[in-house]
């Protein structure tokens, strides 16, 4: 068991051991470090993170360190509330929302001890980080975040539907409490679909560093922050929650900053990388935006701009086909498709694509039939085989067969 843990085993049966309304007896050495509260007593650590201050809350006071940023970046939300489906006028009234806590893993014994939300105000930025000094001040945490969160008109966040609100809403619940639940914005669901074609992983900072130019310099690792509030509630050390704010900030504002260039992207800037414009058709494809989709693909498709993959060009050729088969444009398709199968080392995706088209379209079953001989006896010579294309393949070689030879000369051909 490390002491981290043990420490915080002893605070919690400290705090179950009070009786209830007893405050926190100092010692004389704690009386000069504690946090003055305006309704009389302080609870708790030593000295609280600079420009942290108390505010009073109906379940007693809760810490919290507010800052404004200026913003002076462009807040249309047209291009999003359109493709998103959000109402322009929520979408305007965002909350960032950003935890840090006491695990990693979730569960019900994970706690939220700082809760970091923005708002634009004012023309600008407003940050406050809601600080949780003791576990007996969760409910006065809560309370104030939901506050806010009944103001809002869209939640915004980063991987937050999966991690941050869940956890939130266990805590409510185990507190018998509930909040307001405003439509939720996953940005991590966005990234993951424009980006992740060029990128190795869309966590955020990969996401700050190449799509909003932003490094950060000495920052604390996610997998650290548990440890820094364990060593505070054990040593009261003020200095070793510094870089968790300056981290969970840094969480909030760069949200702030990847909403604005979503609606940028989704506006159809033409300086993106070939990769993003590929990645921001794939999202208007999905999202039902056919039409727009089929453009963004075709432009793609006729520019194939220097330095774009193989690979992407063989799926931007793909996808082109399938849309422009499902409007019932087949002779364009088909046109996409027999480029690819000429141009593409690897075409078995295309091969079948291909046929399901000269059968069903274009009622040409022997010409479908030759595209899927060719492409088994490519793939015999494949270093790599595939099993699930072969298998496809070789089902569709087999009824293709029977349509055109009928069941009988079909029997004598596998005669032996």
């Amino acid at each position: 068991m490390t002491a981290d843990l043990v420490a915080l085993r002893e605070r919690i049966a400290a705090i179950t051991a009070r009786p209830r309304g007893a405050p926190t007896t100092l010692s004389s050495s704690e009386k000069g470090q504690a946090f003055p509260s305006p309704s009389g007593g302080g609870q708790g650590g030593g000295h609280l993170p600079a420009n942290c201050r108390e505010e009073p809350t109906p379940f007693g006071p809760v810490v919290v360190r507010r800052e404004w940023f200026p913003d002076d970046g462009d807040q249309e939300v047209e291009a999003l509330s359109m493709c998103l489906g959000l109402a322009p006028g929520d979408l305007r009234r965002p909350l960032f929302l950003d935890t840090e806590t006491t695990g990693l893993s979730g569960g019900t014994g994970t706690v939220a001890f700082l809760v970091g939300l923005a708002w634009r105000e004012a023309g600008g930025l407003t940050l406050a980080q809601y600080f949780l000094r003791d576990f007996n001040q969760e409910n006065a945490l809560l309370w104030a975040v939901g506050q806010c969160v009944s103001e809002a008109g869209v939640l915004v966040s980063y991987n937050g539907r999966c991690f941050d609100w869940p956890l939130l809403q266990t805590r409510l619940v185990m507190r018998r409490a509930a909040w307001p639940s405003p439509p939720h914005f996953d940005l991590l669901t966005l990234a993951r679909r424009i980006f992740r074609p060029r990128l190795p992983d869309c966590a955020l900072q990969t996401i700050e560093q190449a799509v909003l130019d932003l490094h950060r310099a000495d920052d604390l690792p996610g997998s650290l922050i548990p440890s820094r509030y364990f060593a505070w509630l054990r040593d009261g050390d003020p200095h070793v929650l510094d870089p968790v704010f300056t981290h969970n900030r840094q969480d909030v504002v760069s949200m702030a900053l990847l909403l604005a260039r979503f609606e940028a992207v989704l506006r159809g800037t033409d300086d993106l990388h070939p990769l993003d414009r590929f990645g921001r058709a794939r999202f208007l494809e999905v999202r039902g935006f056919h039409g727009k989709a089929i453009e963004e693909y075709r432009q793609l498709w006729r520019r194939r701009p220097e330095g774009t993959p193989p690979v992407m060009r063989g799926a931007l050729g793909l996808r082109l086909a399938r849309l422009l088969r499902r409007q019932g444009r087949w002779e364009e398709a088909r046109a996409v498709l027999e480029e690819c199968w000429r141009t593409q080392s690897y075409p078995y995706p295309v091969a079948i694509e291909l046929a399901k088209l000269l059968e069903h379209q274009a009622r040409d079953p022997s010409a479908a039939r030759r595209i899927v001989g060719d492409a088994l006896r490519l793939l015999a010579l494949a270093a790599v085989p595939n099993p699930q294309w072969r298998a496809d393949l070789e089902r569709r070689l087999q009824r293709l067969d029977r349509r055109l030879m009928g069941p009988a000369s079909l029997s004598l051909l596998y005669a032996g």
